[in-house]
């Protein structure tokens, strides 16, 4: 029962023996002087042998329903491991790892082959001894057939193929494993189904990003097309007033649209020098009362007749920003306050330290307008559809201001309009860190 058919058989002949010598007459002889006997000591035998053959049997068909049944619970972790940690950067690396120590090896590691020419990228290396352009691992990927390598203790080092619907999409290699063949190619195929897993969660990532950059491209588009062509279309019938003798009026106009314009060109070509990487920003402390005046003196015309109200606390320290930058985006809250305001209607700017956070500022732009659609208004990143409700400028606004770390709200005013917020750095904040 303890050691194997061989050694019940070895047993049973000496119980046999022991049998015929001690009480089969003539005792004490193993001789068998009754004929009858020999069909006792027959059957003892038989019987003796054939029940050791029938345990052994029974303990070995034990003992591999014991050893499928810890296989089986190991893949069904390892498959759960698998597809669940697969939702981040890195973690089929971490699961193919723990599928390997699952399986007993003592090393090994994951290789994936990549679409198109591409060489293959090693996801996970426990000994340090993959290569991608290892001959083995390339002649398992393109075969589909197992390989496997002797080694110490009477170990061995496997390499599985991983493929998915016939194609090759990698190798999973376990070194100094003891496991079997089949433990080892099903967890090939779990890791195997994982890998294409992994890269359709990236396919579709890529694929909505790509979806969203091409709205966004259009909703920029139409933002970028109605914003020139008001200014191009007023300048196009200013000229042509001009051409039947129109007066100063009409040349104020010309020149203030075509202000307007070159504004956003300007802020244009800056947006694209940010988000292409060409420029910088170099933030120094700037007061909020010269950022206030740069962005009036910005916008003679556009203020022409306007009466603009300026209130900066006594207990507001110095922006850390590029002053380039922030005149654009001051300048460009304006220009929008002053369409949005009814003729004659004073703006304010106004600065302050943030209530909130005392290492910002607050600089507003209020007016006495409609108010901010709802579509546009709060702090974070207008989507694809909100870029065009809000306008090309807005857009500009909210990208310059990332680039300075800030943030522009758009809020409802007490008592009508709108007040246009931007919280940037402070100063002595930013110089301390």
């Amino acid at each position: 029962m303890t050691r194997g058919f061989a050694a019940g058989t070895i047993a049973s002949l000496g119980a046999a023996f022991a049998f015929n010598f001690f009480f089969l007459p003539p005792v004490g002889t193993l001789t068998i002087a009754d004929p009858a006997n020999w069909v006792a000591f027959g059957t003892f035998l038989v019987a003796s042998t054939v029940s050791s053959r029938l345990v052994a049997q029974a303990r070995r068909r034990a003992a591999e329903a014991e050893a499928r049944r810890a296989e089986m619970e190991a893949l069904y972790e390892l498959s759960v491991d698998l597809f669940a940690a697969t939702n981040r950067v890195g973690a089929l690396g971490e699961a193919a790892g723990r599928a390997l120590r699952s399986i007993g090896a003592r090393g090994g590691g994951l290789v994936l082959f990549p679409e198109g020419p591409a060489r293959p990228d090693v996801v996970l290396d426990l000994s340090e001894t993959l290569r991608p352009d290892d001959v083995l691992i390339e002649s398992v990927g393109r075969k589909g057939e197992t390989v496997e390598v002797p080694a110490s203790e009477g170990s061995r080092d496997v390499y599985l193929p991983l493929a998915v619907g016939g194609k090759p999409t990698g190798v999973l290699v376990a070194r100094g494993t003891r496991a079997e063949r089949t433990a080892l190619e099903s967890v090939g195929r779990l890791v195997a189904l994982a890998a294409e897993r992994e890269r359709f969660l990236e396919e579709r990532a890529h694929l909505s990003a790509l979806r969203e950059s091409d709205a966004l491209k259009t909703s920029l588009l139409r933002a970028v097309s109605h914003d020139l062509r008001t200014p191009i279309t007023a300048i196009r019938i200013g000229l042509e007033r001009l051409g039947r003798g129109g007066g100063r009026e009409t040349f104020d106009d010309v020149a203030r649209e075509t202000e307007r314009l070159s504004r956003r060109i300007d802020n244009l070509l800056a947006k694209a020098r940010l988000d292409a990487g060409s420029y910088a920003p170099h933030p120094e402390p700037s007061p909020a009362a010269d950022l206030f005046r740069a962005a009036r003196e910005a916008l003679p015309l556009v203020l022409a007749g306007r009466t603009v109200e300026v209130a900066v606390s006594a207990e507001t320290p110095d922006v850390w920003v590029d002053p380039a930058l922030a005149v654009e985006i001051l300048a460009n809250l304006l220009e929008n306050a002053v369409r949005a305001a009814p003729e004659g209607a004073p703006l304010s700017l106004s600065a302050a330290p943030s209530p909130i956070d005392p290492a910002r500022v607050r600089l507003e732009v209020l007016d006495r307008g409609p108010g901010a659609p709802r579509e546009v208004r709060g702090g974070g990143a207008p989507s694809a559809g909100d870029t065009a409700r809000g306008g090309l400028g807005l857009e500009i606004c909210r990208s310059l201001a990332r680039a300075l770390d800030g943030q522009i709200t758009l809020l409802d005013r007490p008592g009508g309009g709108t007040v246009a917020r931007l919280e940037l750095p402070a100063a002595k904040v930013a110089a301390s860190a």
